[in-house]
Protein backbone atom coordinates (compact mmCIF):
# COMPACT_ATOMS: atom_id res chain seq x y z
CA UNK A 1 0.00 0.00 0.00
CA UNK A 2 1.41 3.38 -0.98
CA UNK A 3 1.96 5.75 1.86
CA UNK A 4 0.56 9.24 2.06
CA UNK A 5 4.02 10.67 1.39
CA UNK A 6 4.46 8.69 -1.87
CA UNK A 7 1.00 9.77 -3.06
CA UNK A 8 1.98 13.36 -2.44
CA UNK A 9 5.21 12.93 -4.42
CA UNK A 10 3.34 11.40 -7.38
CA UNK A 11 0.77 14.18 -7.32
CA UNK A 12 3.52 16.82 -7.26
CA UNK A 13 5.31 15.11 -10.19
CA UNK A 14 2.10 15.13 -12.23
CA UNK A 15 1.55 18.79 -11.47
CA UNK A 16 5.12 19.73 -12.39
CA UNK A 17 4.91 17.65 -15.58
CA UNK A 18 1.64 19.37 -16.51
CA UNK A 19 3.17 22.77 -15.78
CA UNK A 20 6.27 21.91 -17.83
CA UNK A 21 4.25 20.85 -20.87
CA UNK A 22 1.98 23.89 -20.51
CA UNK A 23 4.98 26.21 -20.50
CA UNK A 24 6.44 24.35 -23.47
CA UNK A 25 3.22 24.71 -25.44
CA UNK A 26 2.97 28.41 -24.64
CA UNK A 27 6.64 28.97 -25.45
CA UNK A 28 6.20 27.28 -28.82
CA UNK A 29 2.72 28.42 -29.86
CA UNK A 30 2.39 31.68 -27.94
CA UNK A 31 4.36 33.75 -30.48
CA UNK A 32 2.46 32.07 -33.34
CA UNK A 33 -0.91 32.98 -31.82
CA UNK A 34 0.19 36.47 -30.78
CA UNK A 35 1.57 37.25 -34.23
CA UNK A 36 -1.72 36.11 -35.83
CA UNK A 37 -3.68 38.53 -33.64
CA UNK A 38 -1.15 41.24 -34.47
CA UNK A 39 -1.61 40.55 -38.20
CA UNK A 40 -5.35 41.07 -37.77
CA UNK A 41 -4.76 44.37 -35.99
CA UNK A 42 -2.23 45.52 -38.59
CA UNK A 43 -4.66 44.60 -41.39
CA UNK A 44 -7.32 46.76 -39.72
CA UNK A 45 -4.80 49.59 -39.36
CA UNK A 46 -3.78 49.17 -43.00
CA UNK A 47 -7.42 49.15 -44.15
CA UNK A 48 -8.26 52.23 -42.09
CA UNK A 49 -5.14 54.02 -43.29
CA UNK A 50 -5.98 53.18 -46.89
CA UNK A 51 -9.48 54.55 -46.51
CA UNK A 52 -8.25 57.74 -44.82
CA UNK A 53 -5.54 58.20 -47.48
CA UNK A 54 -8.14 57.82 -50.22
CA UNK A 55 -10.50 60.30 -48.55
CA UNK A 56 -7.69 62.79 -47.95
CA UNK A 57 -6.75 62.74 -51.62
CA UNK A 58 -10.32 63.35 -52.75
CA UNK A 59 -10.84 66.14 -50.25
CA UNK A 60 -7.92 67.92 -51.88
CA UNK A 61 -9.21 66.98 -55.34
CA UNK A 62 -12.62 68.48 -54.51
CA UNK A 63 -10.96 71.84 -53.84
CA UNK A 64 -9.38 71.83 -57.28
CA UNK A 65 -9.24 69.10 -59.90
CA UNK A 66 -5.71 70.22 -60.85
CA UNK A 67 -4.07 69.52 -57.49
CA UNK A 68 -3.20 65.93 -58.60
CA UNK A 69 -0.82 67.41 -61.19
CA UNK A 70 1.37 68.27 -58.20
CA UNK A 71 0.36 65.68 -55.60
CA UNK A 72 0.58 62.48 -57.66
CA UNK A 73 4.05 63.06 -59.20
CA UNK A 74 5.46 64.31 -55.91
CA UNK A 75 3.99 61.44 -53.91
CA UNK A 76 5.28 58.71 -56.23
CA UNK A 77 8.69 60.34 -56.52
CA UNK A 78 8.94 60.67 -52.74
CA UNK A 79 7.87 57.05 -52.28
CA UNK A 80 10.61 55.77 -54.61
CA UNK A 81 13.21 58.00 -52.94
CA UNK A 82 12.28 56.78 -49.46
CA UNK A 83 12.29 53.19 -50.66
CA UNK A 84 15.81 53.43 -52.11
CA UNK A 85 17.09 55.44 -49.15
CA UNK A 86 15.52 53.73 -46.14
CA UNK A 87 13.35 50.72 -47.07
CA UNK A 88 14.91 48.64 -49.88
CA UNK A 89 13.07 45.56 -48.63
CA UNK A 90 9.71 47.27 -49.19
CA UNK A 91 9.98 47.31 -52.99
CA UNK A 92 7.34 45.67 -55.16
CA UNK A 93 3.78 44.54 -54.67
CA UNK A 94 4.36 42.24 -51.70
CA UNK A 95 3.13 38.89 -52.99
CA UNK A 96 6.18 38.04 -55.16
CA UNK A 97 8.46 39.02 -52.29
CA UNK A 98 6.65 36.63 -49.94
CA UNK A 99 6.68 33.84 -52.52
CA UNK A 100 10.39 34.15 -53.17
CA UNK A 101 11.23 33.62 -49.50
CA UNK A 102 9.59 30.19 -49.71
CA UNK A 103 12.05 29.04 -52.35
CA UNK A 104 15.20 27.23 -51.21
CA UNK A 105 17.35 29.73 -53.11
CA UNK A 106 15.35 32.62 -51.66
CA UNK A 107 15.93 31.82 -48.00
CA UNK A 108 18.90 34.22 -48.00
CA UNK A 109 16.47 37.03 -48.87
CA UNK A 110 14.29 36.54 -45.80
CA UNK A 111 16.19 39.05 -43.70
CA UNK A 112 15.62 41.61 -46.46
CA UNK A 113 11.93 41.04 -47.26
CA UNK A 114 10.62 39.63 -43.96
CA UNK A 115 12.17 42.07 -41.50
CA UNK A 116 10.06 44.34 -39.34
CA UNK A 117 11.74 47.30 -41.06
CA UNK A 118 10.56 46.04 -44.45
CA UNK A 119 7.03 45.54 -43.07
CA UNK A 120 6.90 49.07 -41.68
CA UNK A 121 8.26 50.52 -44.92
CA UNK A 122 5.77 48.55 -47.00
CA UNK A 123 2.88 49.95 -45.00
CA UNK A 124 4.07 53.56 -44.98
CA UNK A 125 5.02 53.68 -48.66
CA UNK A 126 1.88 51.90 -49.84
CA UNK A 127 -0.26 54.41 -47.95
CA UNK A 128 1.81 57.22 -49.45
CA UNK A 129 1.11 55.88 -52.93
CA UNK A 130 -2.62 55.56 -52.22
CA UNK A 131 -2.77 59.08 -50.79
CA UNK A 132 -1.13 60.28 -54.01
CA UNK A 133 -4.00 58.94 -56.12
CA UNK A 134 -2.04 56.10 -57.72
CA UNK A 135 -3.73 52.79 -58.51
CA UNK A 136 -2.42 50.79 -55.58
CA UNK A 137 -4.04 48.54 -53.03
CA UNK A 138 -2.93 47.39 -49.60
CA UNK A 139 -4.17 43.81 -50.02
CA UNK A 140 -1.05 42.59 -51.83
CA UNK A 141 1.38 44.34 -49.45
CA UNK A 142 -0.42 42.88 -46.42
CA UNK A 143 0.71 39.45 -47.62
CA UNK A 144 4.36 40.47 -47.23
CA UNK A 145 3.62 42.34 -44.01
CA UNK A 146 1.78 39.34 -42.56
CA UNK A 147 4.57 36.97 -43.57
CA UNK A 148 7.16 39.34 -42.09
CA UNK A 149 5.33 39.66 -38.77
CA UNK A 150 4.78 35.92 -38.47
CA UNK A 151 8.34 35.05 -39.44
CA UNK A 152 10.10 37.77 -37.43
CA UNK A 153 8.10 37.32 -34.22
CA UNK A 154 8.02 33.52 -34.32
CA UNK A 155 11.42 32.72 -35.79
CA UNK A 156 12.74 31.39 -32.48
CA UNK A 157 9.99 28.77 -32.36
CA UNK A 158 10.80 26.87 -35.55
CA UNK A 159 13.35 24.12 -35.63
CA UNK A 160 13.71 23.35 -39.33
CA UNK A 161 13.10 24.75 -42.80
CA UNK A 162 9.64 23.20 -43.06
CA UNK A 163 8.44 25.06 -39.98
CA UNK A 164 9.90 28.31 -41.28
CA UNK A 165 7.96 27.89 -44.53
CA UNK A 166 4.83 27.15 -42.53
CA UNK A 167 5.17 30.45 -40.68
CA UNK A 168 5.60 32.41 -43.92
CA UNK A 169 2.61 30.69 -45.53
CA UNK A 170 0.48 31.24 -42.43
CA UNK A 171 1.41 34.93 -42.26
CA UNK A 172 0.49 35.52 -45.90
CA UNK A 173 -2.78 33.61 -45.57
CA UNK A 174 -3.71 35.47 -42.39
CA UNK A 175 -3.01 38.79 -44.13
CA UNK A 176 -5.37 37.97 -47.03
CA UNK A 177 -8.06 36.66 -44.68
CA UNK A 178 -7.96 39.74 -42.46
CA UNK A 179 -7.65 42.27 -45.30
CA UNK A 180 -10.63 40.99 -47.31
CA UNK A 181 -12.56 39.38 -44.42
CA UNK A 182 -12.35 36.16 -46.44
CA UNK A 183 -10.97 33.31 -44.30
CA UNK A 184 -11.54 30.60 -46.91
CA UNK A 185 -9.82 32.66 -49.59
CA UNK A 186 -6.84 33.16 -47.28
CA UNK A 187 -6.35 29.42 -46.96
CA UNK A 188 -6.86 28.80 -50.68
CA UNK A 189 -4.45 31.62 -51.53
CA UNK A 190 -1.75 30.11 -49.32
CA UNK A 191 -2.13 26.72 -50.99
CA UNK A 192 -2.60 27.79 -54.61
CA UNK A 193 -0.52 30.92 -55.01
CA UNK A 194 2.15 30.90 -52.32
CA UNK A 195 2.71 27.24 -51.46
CA UNK A 196 2.64 25.47 -54.82
CA UNK A 197 4.47 22.60 -53.14
CA UNK A 198 2.23 22.61 -50.08
CA UNK A 199 3.36 20.83 -46.93
CA UNK A 200 0.44 19.23 -45.10
CA UNK A 201 2.20 19.87 -41.80
CA UNK A 202 1.65 23.60 -42.34
CA UNK A 203 -2.13 23.24 -42.27
CA UNK A 204 -2.51 23.61 -38.49
CA UNK A 205 -0.39 26.75 -38.36
CA UNK A 206 -2.26 28.26 -41.32
CA UNK A 207 -5.70 27.44 -39.88
CA UNK A 208 -4.87 28.84 -36.44
CA UNK A 209 -3.39 31.99 -37.97
CA UNK A 210 -6.29 32.60 -40.36
CA UNK A 211 -8.87 32.08 -37.61
CA UNK A 212 -7.16 34.37 -35.10
CA UNK A 213 -6.36 37.10 -37.63
CA UNK A 214 -9.87 36.91 -39.09
CA UNK A 215 -11.56 37.07 -35.69
CA UNK A 216 -9.39 40.03 -34.71
CA UNK A 217 -10.31 41.91 -37.90
CA UNK A 218 -14.01 41.13 -37.42
CA UNK A 219 -13.87 42.31 -33.80
CA UNK A 220 -12.37 45.64 -34.90
CA UNK A 221 -14.07 46.31 -38.25
CA UNK A 222 -17.22 44.19 -38.11
CA UNK A 223 -18.38 41.34 -40.32
CA UNK A 224 -19.25 43.29 -43.46
CA UNK A 225 -18.29 41.89 -46.84
CA UNK A 226 -15.58 43.71 -48.77
CA UNK A 227 -17.74 44.91 -51.69
CA UNK A 228 -21.08 44.68 -49.91
CA UNK A 229 -23.74 42.01 -50.39
CA UNK A 230 -25.07 41.39 -53.86
CA UNK A 231 -28.84 41.16 -54.10
CA UNK A 232 -29.95 37.53 -54.06
CA UNK A 233 -32.75 38.33 -56.49
CA UNK A 234 -30.22 39.39 -59.13
CA UNK A 235 -27.98 36.35 -58.79
CA UNK A 236 -29.97 34.09 -61.08
CA UNK A 237 -28.06 30.87 -61.60
CA UNK A 238 -29.68 29.99 -64.94
CA UNK A 239 -29.16 33.41 -66.49
CA UNK A 240 -25.57 33.56 -65.31
CA UNK A 241 -24.60 30.54 -67.38
CA UNK A 242 -25.34 32.47 -70.59
CA UNK A 243 -22.68 35.03 -69.66
CA UNK A 244 -20.01 32.51 -68.62
CA UNK A 245 -18.44 31.93 -72.09
CA UNK A 246 -18.28 35.64 -72.97
CA UNK A 247 -16.90 36.75 -69.61
CA UNK A 248 -14.44 33.87 -69.38
CA UNK A 249 -13.00 34.44 -72.86
CA UNK A 250 -12.81 38.23 -72.76
CA UNK A 251 -11.67 38.43 -69.15
CA UNK A 252 -9.19 35.58 -69.52
CA UNK A 253 -7.63 37.02 -72.66
CA UNK A 254 -7.37 40.55 -71.23
CA UNK A 255 -6.07 39.23 -67.93
CA UNK A 256 -3.48 37.05 -69.67
CA UNK A 257 -2.33 39.94 -71.85
CA UNK A 258 -2.06 42.15 -68.76
CA UNK A 259 0.11 39.56 -67.01
CA UNK A 260 2.31 39.25 -70.10
CA UNK A 261 2.75 43.01 -70.30
CA UNK A 262 3.53 43.32 -66.59
CA UNK A 263 6.14 40.56 -66.73
CA UNK A 264 7.81 42.07 -69.80
CA UNK A 265 7.80 45.50 -68.21
CA UNK A 266 9.32 43.92 -65.11
CA UNK A 267 12.22 42.75 -67.25
CA UNK A 268 12.73 45.79 -69.43
CA UNK A 269 10.91 48.91 -70.56
CA UNK A 270 10.86 49.67 -74.29
CA UNK A 271 13.44 51.96 -75.84
CA UNK A 272 15.20 54.62 -73.78
CA UNK A 273 12.65 54.39 -70.97
CA UNK A 274 14.57 51.49 -69.46
CA UNK A 275 17.78 53.48 -69.10
CA UNK A 276 15.79 56.45 -67.79
CA UNK A 277 14.21 54.34 -65.05
CA UNK A 278 17.58 52.93 -64.06
CA UNK A 279 19.43 56.26 -63.97
CA UNK A 280 16.66 58.54 -62.66
CA UNK A 281 14.20 56.37 -60.70
CA UNK A 282 12.70 59.26 -58.73
CA UNK A 283 12.12 61.45 -61.81
CA UNK A 284 10.74 58.46 -63.71
CA UNK A 285 8.24 57.75 -60.92
CA UNK A 286 7.22 61.42 -60.92
CA UNK A 287 6.68 61.29 -64.70
CA UNK A 288 4.44 58.23 -64.28
CA UNK A 289 2.55 60.11 -61.60
CA UNK A 290 2.01 63.04 -63.96
CA UNK A 291 0.47 60.77 -66.61
CA UNK A 292 -1.73 59.12 -63.95
CA UNK A 293 -2.88 62.58 -62.84
CA UNK A 294 -3.72 63.62 -66.42
CA UNK A 295 -5.78 60.45 -66.97
CA UNK A 296 -7.53 60.97 -63.65
CA UNK A 297 -8.45 64.56 -64.47
CA UNK A 298 -9.68 63.58 -67.92
CA UNK A 299 -11.86 60.83 -66.40
CA UNK A 300 -13.44 63.17 -63.87
CA UNK A 301 -11.46 61.67 -61.00
CA UNK A 302 -12.81 58.14 -61.38
CA UNK A 303 -9.45 56.44 -61.96
CA UNK A 304 -7.72 57.84 -58.87
CA UNK A 305 -7.14 55.56 -55.90
CA UNK A 306 -7.47 51.85 -55.20
CA UNK A 307 -10.67 51.34 -57.18
CA UNK A 308 -12.57 49.95 -54.21
CA UNK A 309 -15.27 52.63 -54.16
CA UNK A 310 -15.80 52.58 -57.93
CA UNK A 311 -16.12 48.81 -57.99
CA UNK A 312 -18.62 49.04 -55.12
CA UNK A 313 -20.63 51.62 -57.09
CA UNK A 314 -20.68 49.37 -60.14
CA UNK A 315 -21.87 46.37 -58.12
CA UNK A 316 -24.47 48.51 -56.34
CA UNK A 317 -26.01 49.50 -59.68
CA UNK A 318 -24.61 53.03 -59.93
CA UNK A 319 -22.40 52.88 -63.05
CA UNK A 320 -23.00 56.45 -64.20
CA UNK A 321 -19.84 57.89 -65.76
CA UNK A 322 -17.95 54.59 -65.43
CA UNK A 323 -18.49 53.22 -68.94
CA UNK A 324 -14.76 53.49 -69.78
CA UNK A 325 -13.58 52.82 -66.26
CA UNK A 326 -12.21 49.30 -66.81
CA UNK A 327 -9.72 50.16 -69.56
CA UNK A 328 -8.67 53.48 -68.02
CA UNK A 329 -8.14 51.85 -64.64
CA UNK A 330 -6.05 49.16 -66.32
CA UNK A 331 -3.79 51.84 -67.82
CA UNK A 332 -3.30 53.62 -64.49
CA UNK A 333 -2.62 50.26 -62.81
CA UNK A 334 0.17 49.56 -65.31
CA UNK A 335 1.59 53.06 -64.90
CA UNK A 336 1.57 52.73 -61.12
CA UNK A 337 3.28 49.35 -61.48
CA UNK A 338 6.14 50.56 -63.68
CA UNK A 339 6.67 53.69 -61.54
CA UNK A 340 8.60 51.56 -59.05
CA UNK A 341 6.68 52.83 -56.02
CA UNK A 342 5.65 50.09 -53.55
CA UNK A 343 2.02 49.06 -53.78
CA UNK A 344 -0.17 46.14 -54.73
CA UNK A 345 -2.24 45.31 -57.80
CA UNK A 346 -4.34 42.59 -56.12
CA UNK A 347 -7.43 44.66 -55.32
CA UNK A 348 -7.01 47.08 -58.27
CA UNK A 349 -7.23 44.08 -60.61
CA UNK A 350 -10.65 43.29 -59.13
CA UNK A 351 -11.69 46.90 -59.77
CA UNK A 352 -10.50 46.59 -63.37
CA UNK A 353 -12.50 43.37 -63.65
CA UNK A 354 -15.61 45.13 -62.33
CA UNK A 355 -15.22 47.83 -64.99
CA UNK A 356 -14.77 45.24 -67.73
CA UNK A 357 -17.72 43.29 -66.34
CA UNK A 358 -19.83 46.43 -66.68
CA UNK A 359 -18.89 46.58 -70.37
CA UNK A 360 -19.79 42.91 -70.78
CA UNK A 361 -23.14 43.54 -69.08
CA UNK A 362 -23.84 46.21 -71.71
CA UNK A 363 -23.32 43.54 -74.38
CA UNK A 364 -25.91 41.35 -72.63
CA UNK A 365 -28.69 43.81 -71.76
CA UNK A 366 -31.26 41.03 -71.34
CA UNK A 367 -29.37 39.71 -68.26
CA UNK A 368 -29.16 41.21 -64.76
CA UNK A 369 -25.98 43.28 -64.58
CA UNK A 370 -24.72 42.12 -61.18
CA UNK A 371 -23.92 38.48 -62.05
CA UNK A 372 -22.21 39.53 -65.28
CA UNK A 373 -20.06 42.03 -63.38
CA UNK A 374 -19.08 39.35 -60.85
CA UNK A 375 -18.14 36.99 -63.66
CA UNK A 376 -16.07 39.75 -65.25
CA UNK A 377 -14.23 40.32 -61.98
CA UNK A 378 -13.34 36.68 -61.46
CA UNK A 379 -12.43 36.20 -65.14
CA UNK A 380 -9.96 39.08 -65.28
CA UNK A 381 -8.43 38.22 -61.91
CA UNK A 382 -8.05 34.53 -62.77
CA UNK A 383 -6.64 35.41 -66.20
CA UNK A 384 -4.11 37.82 -64.74
CA UNK A 385 -2.95 35.68 -61.82
CA UNK A 386 -3.74 32.20 -63.14
CA UNK A 387 -5.10 31.38 -59.69
CA UNK A 388 -8.67 30.23 -60.46
CA UNK A 389 -9.42 28.80 -57.00
CA UNK A 390 -8.40 32.00 -55.25
CA UNK A 391 -10.28 34.02 -57.87
CA UNK A 392 -13.73 32.52 -57.52
CA UNK A 393 -13.48 31.98 -53.75
CA UNK A 394 -12.40 35.55 -53.02
CA UNK A 395 -15.08 37.11 -55.25
CA UNK A 396 -17.72 34.84 -53.77
CA UNK A 397 -16.75 35.72 -50.18
CA UNK A 398 -16.27 39.44 -50.87
CA UNK A 399 -19.77 39.83 -52.33
CA UNK A 400 -21.66 37.13 -50.41
CA UNK A 401 -22.63 35.48 -53.71
CA UNK A 402 -22.42 31.81 -52.77
CA UNK A 403 -25.42 31.03 -55.00
CA UNK A 404 -23.17 31.74 -57.99
CA UNK A 405 -20.34 29.44 -56.97
CA UNK A 406 -20.70 27.12 -59.99
CA UNK A 407 -20.72 29.89 -62.67
CA UNK A 408 -17.88 31.68 -60.85
CA UNK A 409 -15.88 28.46 -60.70
CA UNK A 410 -16.43 27.67 -64.37
CA UNK A 411 -15.51 31.20 -65.44
CA UNK A 412 -12.33 31.20 -63.35
CA UNK A 413 -11.18 27.83 -64.72
CA UNK A 414 -11.80 28.77 -68.36
CA UNK A 415 -10.15 32.18 -67.98
CA UNK A 416 -7.08 30.76 -66.22
CA UNK A 417 -6.60 28.09 -68.88
CA UNK A 418 -6.96 30.62 -71.70
CA UNK A 419 -4.33 32.74 -69.98
CA UNK A 420 -1.84 29.87 -70.26
CA UNK A 421 -1.69 30.41 -74.01
CA UNK A 422 -0.67 34.05 -73.50
CA UNK A 423 1.80 33.93 -70.63
CA UNK A 424 4.28 31.18 -69.90
CA UNK A 425 4.31 31.70 -66.14
CA UNK A 426 1.75 33.04 -63.66
CA UNK A 427 2.28 36.70 -62.84
CA UNK A 428 3.47 36.41 -59.25
CA UNK A 429 5.60 33.35 -59.92
CA UNK A 430 7.23 35.13 -62.86
CA UNK A 431 7.98 38.19 -60.75
CA UNK A 432 9.43 35.99 -58.02
CA UNK A 433 11.76 34.35 -60.57
CA UNK A 434 13.03 37.77 -61.61
CA UNK A 435 13.95 38.46 -58.00
CA UNK A 436 15.80 35.16 -57.70
CA UNK A 437 17.49 35.48 -61.10
CA UNK A 438 17.95 39.22 -61.76
CA UNK A 439 20.35 38.49 -64.62
CA UNK A 440 17.35 37.32 -66.61
CA UNK A 441 16.06 40.88 -66.52
CA UNK A 442 18.98 42.19 -68.63
CA UNK A 443 20.49 43.90 -66.71
CA UNK A 444 18.13 44.29 -63.75
CA UNK A 445 14.63 43.57 -62.74
CA UNK A 446 12.05 46.32 -62.72
CA UNK A 447 10.85 47.92 -59.52
CA UNK A 448 7.67 45.89 -59.66
CA UNK A 449 9.72 42.72 -59.39
CA UNK A 450 12.42 43.84 -57.00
Amino acid sequence: MPTGRSKTRRRLRRQFRYLYWSLTVWRRWGPVWASAVLIGLVACLFAGGSRLSHELFFEIYDHSRYWPLLITPFGLGLSVWLMHRYFPGAAGGGIPQAIVTLEPAGSVLRDRFLSLRAALGKMLLTLLGISSGATFGYEGPIVQVGAALKYSLSRRTYRNEGQARSLILAGGAAGVAAAFNTPLAGIVFAIEEMGRTFDQRASRTILFSVILAGLTAIAVMGNDTYFGRASAAELELGASWIAVPLCAVLGGVLGGLTATVMLRLSERLPGPLHACRLRFPVLFAAACGLVIALIGIASGGTTFGTGYFRASDILAGHPEGLENYGLLKLVTMLLSFISGAPGGSFAPSLAVGAGLGLNMAELLPFLPATPVILLGMVAFFAGMTRAPLTGFVIVMEMTDSSTMIIPLMATALIAANLSRFLTRRPLYEGQARLILHPAAAKPTAAPGAN
